[in-house]
């Protein structure tokens, strides 16, 4: 069937609003701050292959791997899905992106035909395993990195399978705060599921389905007019890991080539192995960086996530090496690459097209997660936290100060949370004055943090990036590079400092400082203009 492009549009609109409901009611419906405030989270819509059709706009991480995860269920379930089913998963080799972020399905049935996938994904603090919050640099084997769903039916029949909630609930530090939040994905889904059904009655599913076939021929179509119209040039580049996950470890070199024949290739060929830590990137996740990229050189002309988009973009990563480790490599901690990958797109692609160029952006990333008992209350609690940073500045603008850069995009949060929900207060959260690039447009300001104490004693673990200049946020055609990060520790009224991956034991009285880096300049300094 080939629809009217008025009635295409109309439709595919219609799926965007459905995802973007989707997400209002999981973040309105959870129960971890993670999810409700920091915006942890995405949702999605697939057609009955699989293929992502429409999307929420939260995590970019997250936004270009979710149709691999739901491609991997498809393949070991096949035809034993039934309506009132709902798929969990969190498999890094089955799709995933690390253990925490939990992958939920449903399938959308109307009068008995599979139309549609409903999807949400979101970050749990806690899914059990070695470390407080489970994420960490330090971990050496998948096996350490907490709860493994291998794409298993969560609900099955339109009934929950009460073993998995036990085995969930026996396992994990906040089992209120999960099984809470795997609730507000499963309503999330609900909620798709229902307005799928909705349109389909409206417009007829035949209608309906024709326009999911046809926005991604369009969108890959249109992806490789973008890609066509570009310089035919060939663009390396390369950037480095400070370290490969422990302190003293040497750092992690990532090259990257960039080439167009009709498509869009991106060859990480050369990239060191992987690592004996959890800073490994799945390669679900690897795609994710690329595509993120990709859509922000677009610009104007604008290429939705969708599979379209992925047909046209074609990744070459050696299996075994960092971005690509082979099972059961550890990779909890993947992140810190991903960032990495999405800055040398951006770099290599702000010289193919340097219109739209941008100086470095920090991918520091400062993150933690910390354990306590609440003195308040005697209540265990997980504190997690994310902390954006400077912005690489742009021809014609100045960077952004303290903002999750690239496929982050996660919200901080906000002092009132921390300190009414843990046991620590907040001595300080400021922008970092100078930290920004020297430039005619500065970089953007890293963001500081000071954390204290106020529980015996608390367990976790953080890590950060770019804590070594020579890796820092690169200025642009003359600008000057941002400001490193910095981890710091004041014990006993001395600050030391701390290497950029650990997980430390706090006592009271600590206070733990993370200081983000601050963006790239761009363009040489003006001796003329004001100050």
């Amino acid at each position: 069937m080939t629809l009217d492009p008025v009635t295409r549009e109309v439709i595919v609109g219609a799926l965007r609003s459905v995802a973007e409901e989707m997400a209002v009611v999981e973040y309105r419906s959870s129960f971890s701050p993670i999810i409700r405030e920091m915006l942890d989270f995405n949702c999605g819509i697939f057609d009955a292959r699989g293929r992502m059709v429409a999307h929420s706009e939260q995590i970019p991480a997250q936004l270009g791997l979710m149709q691999f995860a739901l491609e991997a269920a498809l393949g070991k379930w096949g035809d034993e899905i039934a309506p009132g089913d709902a798929i969990l998963t969190n498999h890094p080799y089955m799709g995933g992106t690390h253990t925490p972020d939990l992958q939920v399905f449903e399938p959308a049935f109307v009068d008995g035909a599979l139309v549609a996938w409903t999807g949400s994904i979101a970050h749990h603090i806690d899914i059990g395993g070695r470390f407080p919050g489970t994420e960490s640099a330090q971990a050496e084997d998948l096996f350490s990195e907490g709860l493994i769903f291998p794409a298993i039916k969560l609900v099955e029949g339109g009934r929950r399978v009460r073993a998995l909630y036990d085995l969930v609930a026996a396992n994990v530090r906040d089992p209120h705060a999960t099984l809470g939040d795997l609730d507000a994905q499963l309503a999330a889904c609900r909620r798709g599921r229902e307005r799928i059904a909705e349109l389909a009655a409206r417009h007829g599913t035949d209608v309906l389905v024709s326009a999911m076939d046809e926005l991604l021929d369009d969108t890959a179509s249109r992806a490789r007019a973008i890609f066509a119209a570009w310089p035919r040039r060939r663009i390396e580049v390369e950037g480095y890991q400070d370290d490969a996950g422990f302190a003293g470890t040497p750092p992690v070199r990532i090259p990257l080539e960039v080439r167009e024949d009709g498509l869009l290739h991106v060859d990480f060929t050369g990239t060191d192995a992987q690592v004996r830590s959890g800073v490994n990137v799945p390669i679900a996740s690897t795609h994710a960086g690329v595509f993120f990229a990709v859509r922000c050189a677009a610009g104007r002309e604008g290429i939705s996530q969708n599979d379209g988009l992925a047909r046209s973009v074609r990744l070459h990563v050696p299996e075994g090496c960092l971005l690509n480790p082979t099972y059961p490599t550890a990779l909890s901690a993947r992140h810190l690459a991903v960032q990495r990958i999405a800055d040398l797109m951006l770099e290599a692609l702000s010289e193919l097209l340097p219109d739209r160029a941008i100086a470095g952006s920090q991918i520091s990333f400062p993150a933690f997660i910390f354990q306590a008992i609440d003195p308040r209350s005697g209540r265990l609690t997980l504190l997690g936290d994310i902390l954006g940073g400077g912005g690489g500045a742009r021809r014609d603008a100045p960077g952004e100060d303290g903002i999750d850069t690239y496929t982050s995009n996660c919200a901080i949060l906000p002092v009132e949370i921390t300190e009414l929900e843990y046991p620590f207060l907040v001595e300080r959260s400021e922008l970092v004055d100078g930290s920004g690039g020297a430039g005619r447009q500065r970089g953007g300001m890293g963001l500081r943090r000071d954390y204290r104490l106020l529980a015996d004693e608390a367990d976790g673990m953080y890590y950060i990036e770019q804590t070594d200049p020579r890796f820092g946020p690169k200025g642009r055609e003359g600008g000057g590079p941002g400001a490193s990060a910095v981890v710091r520790l004041r014990r006993d009224g001395a600050w030391r400092d701390l290497p950029g991956k650990d997980a430390p034991r706090l006592v009271r009285g600590d206070v733990i400082r993370f200081q983000s880096a601050g963006g790239g300049g761009f363009g040489p300094v003006d001796d003329d203009a004001p100050a």
